[in-house]
């Protein structure tokens, strides 16, 4: 509904000379603009990309913009009303907000919509390249996925519709990207709304003309013909140049077709930057090789061709080829790929069929093109070229609409993979045949399949099967960058295991409020219908991880009484540490996937458990808790509940590994100056010794490594610890040059002996078990030597041989 008024009802109003009647009206009226669904206000579907949002809103400010409208009292609001709309829409985090809150979501966000520019802005300025398909105009969460977030290569032009040479540009920009559609990508970033973007890459003048993925700044010229060289110059592509010595080797060689251009003198012959062009664009479908035929006539004349070009499907000999009657890059590839095979188009009859051999296992996965009317796109003829083991089809959605609701199609084209089981997912990324190809191979070794209403609430409320479900939007990028990152921690369970789904929230945002749904992506695991919602990283390692630790929890949930018999009444010499939490806060859910890695490093040395204190509120005040996530560790060398060391630092896994071990009971001791000299220098043991800085963070990180290592080595090499700020001049003797630094002291030879204040041997490495091993032998050997020694010494005796036998570094046995 828009704010709008009839004449008749104007001139009632002024008739009654009743301004405040007037102003109570408009108000409720604008307040039924304002409350509008802004996705139905600009005319576009919820799942609409940014390009869709802006086209729309260009329209209609085209349209309804009080410049064009001045005789219209009503203008203004109305184009606040989509003005709002487009700024909440375009913007990732208040698009979010407002597709689960709606406009509630955004009441304590300041964001424009009040102020905008002329209809000439609009009309001449806003998005130069909107209405351009060969160009993509590209938004801060575009260029994140898209060309961050891939391999591919784009040439992307950074301008500022206030710039007259950016106007001056376009119609170049527009010539460069016709010459190179479906060589590379050719986008553009509007820097008056992207600022950010532009700041963040580097973006310094306008117009700014950028290669990815190599972040090369064109310099040179602008004109259309030295653009698309300097593009040309930077690809790598596969030409073969085929000559007699070379000829059969290189086709027998590949699989692939060939097309090639048999140059005769005087004909036209294909130049090198069509060559370049086609194989950038046919790359891993079709060979592109020349034969000069001035050169090598008589390959020529074997091969039957001469001054044509020719496209082999499969052999090349004479008659076995295909005239192309075309020296132009988009009209020789579009006969190429037409000779392609066409995919099967699927009926109702034989979707159903497909289903039931896929749910037997007995038949390749699917790829189904959804589309309205034939199959014209090229992307997809070219799909069999990189999917050898999966079949491709095409579905008419304006013929076979049961098919298209089954699967809840609701934008053109679509494309899905329907894999072993009669599971199915939908490809959300770009629309080409590589990324399709890609996503079907990931997809189709995991069991990940997409959910509908029809799903709930069975698939979660299984007894035997936890089921992992990610909610989220295609238009999200962190939704888009999980995806990949999801199939593969599928991939790590059996089917019989974990099951693992998808819900797109754009069409099932029903089942989405009804679960309570508030951001995406949002993962949560279901395990007897009872909800664990994932908040670690979104990597596949940690949801992985996430799971295992939620189905065999190595953190122990503690109540009332278990807390009582297992901490306050802990036997001696037992640790244990304790995470005070509540669900509903943010910290603790950030804290919970490094607690469960904490857990798991300390399996064989503490305790770990966690408290609910929403379940047990009267508990946890019971026990002073008054802030989440409170985190205590109950000493081995205490009893009781109200005894414990508060945890004040970070709330990592590896700063919470070296705050607990400073409390656990150690196997190392703690040396003085005078207690090293005696118990170290003078005396037979073996020591290891580790030499510190109370500051020194690498110091923090070590000393569990260093308690390990001395629980391995116990009973061969005792272990200490020097404390060099507080004895800085042993460490200076012993010319202690970092921290930290690990030093092995081999024992004194003998009774009344020393050994060097330096020790033996530095140990290099911070790994526990090659400590261990380092040590043990350094150890073995030494004491070799010394066995070899004394048996020398008790001959030369027995003889009474003359004289002494020196040692290098180290006191005759004489003086034993």
């Amino acid at each position: 509904m828009s704010c709008y008024f009839k004449n008749k009802s104007s001139l009632r109003l002024s008739r009654m000379n009743s301004h405040l009647l007037f102003t109570l009206f408009l108000t409720f009226l604008c307040h039924v603009v304002f409350s509008e669904d802004y996705y139905e206000l600009l005319g576009i579907s919820r799942d609409a990309s940014n390009k869709e949002i802006r086209k729309a809103f260009k329209k209609l400010a085209l349209k309804l913009h009080p410049d064009k409208n001045t005789e219209d009292p009503q203008a203004h609001e109305k184009f606040t009303a989509i003005n709002k709309a487009y700024e909440v829409l375009k913007d990732e985090e208040l698009r979010k907000k407002y597709d689960v809150y709606g406009e509630d979501g955004l009441k304590d966000d300041h964001f424009g919509g009040g102020h905008y520019q002329s209809w000439n802005y609009f009309n001449e300025e806003f998005g130069i390249y909107d209405d351009d398909p060969e160009i993509i105009t590209l938004g801060y969460s575009d260029f994140e996925v898209s060309v961050e977030g891939s391999d591919d290569i784009w040439f992307i032009n950074f301008y500022s519709p206030f710039c007259s040479h950016c106007h001056d540009l376009a119609p170049t920009w527009r010539e460069v990207a016709r010459e190179l559609e479906g060589v590379i990508r050719i986008g553009a970033v509007n820097c008056q709304e992207e600022w950010n973007l532009c700041r963040r890459q580097g973006i310094q003048s306008y117009p700014s003309l950028v290669l990815y993925p190599t972040h090369e700044f064109h310099r040179g010229s602008r004109s259309t013909k030295a653009l698309v060289q300097f593009i040309l110059d930077s690809l790598e592509v596969n030409l073969y140049d085929l000559w007699d010595g070379n000829f059969q080797n290189e086709i027998s060689q590949s699989d692939h077709p060939w097309l090639i251009d048999f140059c005769a003198p005087g004909e036209d012959c294909l130049t090198q930057d069509t060559r370049i062009k086609l194989s950038a664009i046919l790359d891993n479908l079709v060979n592109i090789g020349t034969i000069d035929c001035g050169k090598n006539a008589h390959l020529c004349q074997e091969v039957g061709y001469h001054g044509n070009l020719v496209y082999f499907i499969a052999d090349v000999g004479p008659e076995k080829g295909e005239v192309i009657d075309s020296l132009e890059t988009k009209e020789i590839v579009s006969l190429v790929l037409k000779k392609l095979p066409d995919p099967v188009t699927v009926d109702l009859p034989a979707f159903e069929e497909i289903k039931k051999n896929l749910a037997a296992a007995t038949e390749l996965p699917w790829v189904l093109h959804f589309d309205r009317g034939p199959m014209d796109n090229l992307e997809i003829r070219k799909l069999p070229a990189f999917t050898s083991d999966i079949n491709v089809g095409h579905v008419d959605c304006s013929k076979e609409q049961e098919i298209c609701q089954q699967v809840h199609v609701r934008k053109y084209p679509m494309i899905a993979l329907f894999k072993s089981h009669g599971h199915y997912e939908w490809h959300h990324g770009r629309f080409t045949a590589h990324d399709i190809a890609v996503f079907a191979k990931e997809s189709a070794s995991s069991s990940v399949q997409t959910l509908g209403p029809e799903d709930f609430p069975a698939k979660i409320s299984q007894p035997d099967l936890p089921f992992f479900v990610d909610f989220f939007a295609p238009w999200c990028p962190p939704c888009m960058r999980l995806l990949p990152e999801y199939r593969k921690a599928a991939r790590s369970f059996e089917d019989s295991e974990v099951g693992f789904g998808t819900v797109d929230c754009t069409i099932h945002a029903n089942l989405c409020h009804m679960y309570n749904i508030r951001s995406y992506p949002t993962t949560i695991l279901y395990n007897n219908s009872i909800p664990h919602q994932f908040t670690g990283h979104h990597t596949a390692a940690d949801l992985v991880e996430f799971v295992e630790n939620t189905l065999n929890p190595t953190v122990v949930q503690l109540t009332p009484e278990t807390f009582q018999s297992l901490v306050a009444e802990r036997k001696s010499g037992e640790t244990w540490l304790v995470d005070f939490f509540a669900p509903w806060c943010g910290p603790c859910n950030e804290l919970t996937p490094e607690w469960n890695k904490l857990a798991k490093q300390m399996k064989d040395d503490a305790g770990v458990g966690s408290v609910d204190c929403q379940k047990f509120r009267r508990f946890c005040q019971q026990q002073g808790v008054n802030s989440y996530p409170t985190i205590r560790l109950y000493p081995h060398n205490s009893q009781g509940g109200y005894r414990y060391v508060s945890h004040r630092g970070w709330r990592d896994v590896h700063s919470l590994y070296s705050w607990a071990f400073q409390h656990l009971p150690s196997m190392v001791t703690q040396f003085s100056y005078n207690s090293f000299l005696e118990n170290v220098l003078g005396s037979e043991d073996a020591w290891i010794i580790d030499f510190f800085a109370p500051w020194c963070g690498h110091c923090i990180q070590f000393a569990p490594d260093f308690e390990k290592a001395a629980k391995l080595l116990d009973g061969r090499v005792k272990a200490g610890k020097v404390d060099c700020e507080q004895d800085y001049h042993l460490c200076s003797e012993a010319n202690v040059r970092a921290y930290p630094t690990v030093r092995l002291y081999l024992g004194s030879p003998g009774k009344g002996m020393t050994q060097p204040v330096n020790g033996h041997m530095n140990i290099e490495s911070q790994d526990p078990q090659q400590i261990h091993n380092l040590a043990v032998k350094a150890l073995e050997d030494y004491r070799a030597d010394l066995e070899e020694e004394n048996q020398g010494t008790r001959t030369h005796k027995k003889g009474k041989t003359k004289g002494k036998k020196k040692n290098k570094g180290k006191p005759d046995h004489d003086e034993f």
